[in-house]
């Protein structure tokens, strides 16, 4: 465009006017873009590349004017691909090309130079913008017009670039504090829930725990004050007669019975010794034993045993979790088939149980009971559960998925769920 040697003031102090009071980035890119297209630069699309507060590797762009890829995504974009990265990187001090499209310095193996030919993006002007001295981003003006801008409009670019800079950054500071404050109010909002959860959770052992004492005093204390009265009055018999023996016997024998099923309820024996997967084989299998109905059941694990080679805690928190939805899968969804399989990828592991029954007459609500007890003990393991139907419409799964960085985290981890799983582990372990 035609040389302008002298730009009033007023020409630049209509840009800081246009974008007084708007805190939007967008907006603020829509007014700056105006002021500029009436007073002091023709152009066809103009954009703003701000450097990632938390990644100076990476930035987001803005656009005004003709759409691209460039500010369609919204999304982070490594600087080392976008065609202006030498500005972005600070080895450059500004590009002016008058046609992109033969510029090499734009094309590059996996560069993002798409837009250029898209938009038809010949003439192009690329200026930092500084604050503290650190290039912040860059404002990248063009044009469709072949050899359309001058020194004196580059010049012109960077004082624009010089003037909107520190309102981009008092922005993006901005921006970056309120999604700092809502991520610290997320935290905050799971430590609450996981203090909540926790509190539950210790309730439901606490329960179990008289559950269980209840049960060793009413049936196997009661059992075994028979089986005392019997021998007591057989000793006192000159003879006595095998069948009452045989009778001491059968007692004596159902009694260790129901202790091996409390103790193996409280803790998992076959988990220590065998590991996770026959664990939960015989979880199945004691599961159905005695119910009126027949429920196939299969455990498959194509981990290649993963979780044994993890923390115990984990491991103990999954058959947990494993152990509750088969238990609500028999007691409340009538199903006639349970599966329980484990997969892994190079990121999680993931454990599917599922079954033809049922969904839960009030669907998957937070309860006071087993489903809530397995949403706590996933957030304890830092691991997602969703509660579904299955694909075929047919029965319901619980789908456990947990990040293998778990499964390397240190005991000694700062991390405050970490420090809970450790410690309900202990209590578990104490349990009658």
């Amino acid at each position: 465009m035609a040389a302008r040697s002298k730009i009033p003031l007023e020409y630049y102090l209509a840009i800081s006017r246009a974008v007084a009071g708007e805190l939007d980035f967008q907006n603020v890119l829509n007014k700056i873009a105006e002021a500029v297209q009436s007073k002091l630069l023709l152009y066809d699309h103009l954009d703003v590349a701000i450097v990632s507060p938390g990644d100076s590797s990476m930035h987001v762009a803005f656009e005004t004017g003709v759409e691209t890829h460039w500010g369609k995504t919204r999304d982070t974009q490594p600087n080392d691909l976008s065609p202006v990265r030498h500005v972005l990187n600070g080895k450059v001090s500004h590009i002016l090309t008058g046609d992109a499209w033969e510029d090499d310095r734009f094309h590059f193996e996996g560069a993002s130079d798409a837009p250029i030919y898209e938009a038809n993006l010949h003439s192009r002007m690329h200026v930092p913008l500084y604050v503290h001295g650190e290039v912040l981003g860059t404002l990248n003006v063009s044009s469709h017009r072949k050899n359309a801008y001058t020194d004196e409009d580059l010049a012109i670019t960077q004082n624009i670039a010089d003037l909107i800079s520190p309102y981009v950054y008092a922005l993006n500071m901005s921006e970056q504090a309120r999604v700092s404050a809502l991520a610290e109010g997320a935290a905050r909002g799971r430590e609450q829930s996981l203090r909540v959860g926790a509190l539950r959770l210790t309730e439901a052992m606490e329960a179990e725990r008289q559950r269980l004492g209840m049960e060793l005093h009413d049936q196997t204390l009661a059992e075994l004050s028979a089986v005392y009265h019997q021998v007591t009055r057989l000793s006192e018999q000159p003879k006595p007669k095998p069948g009452e023996l045989g009778q001491i016997a059968d007692s004596i024998a159902h009694s260790i019975s129901e202790l091996r099923g409390i103790i193996e309820n409280a803790k998992p024996g076959v988990l220590e010794l065998f590991g996770l997967t026959q664990a939960i084989e015989a979880q199945l299998e004691r599961a159905t034993i005695g119910i009126e109905r027949a429920v196939k059941v299969s455990v498959t694990d194509a981990t290649d045993d993963l979780l044994d080679g993890g923390p115990d805690p984990i491991r103990t928190a999954v058959f947990r979790i494993v152990q509750e939805a088969v238990t609500n899968a028999i007691k409340h969804s009538r199903c006639s088939w349970i599966t329980v399989k484990l997969t892994s990828t190079a990121q999680h592991i993931r454990i599917v149980v599922a079954n033809d029954g049922d969904e839960p007459a009030e669907g998957w609500r937070r309860s006071s009971g087993g489903v809530d007890n397995i949403r706590i003990r996933a957030a304890l393991i830092s691991s997602h559960v969703e509660f579904s139907r299955n694909a075929n419409g047919i029965g319901s799964q619980t789908d456990l998925t947990i990040p293998l960085s778990a499964l390397t985290r240190s005991p000694e981890s700062d991390d405050p769920s970490t420090t809970r799983l450790h410690k309900f582990a202990q209590l578990e372990r104490q349990m009658p």
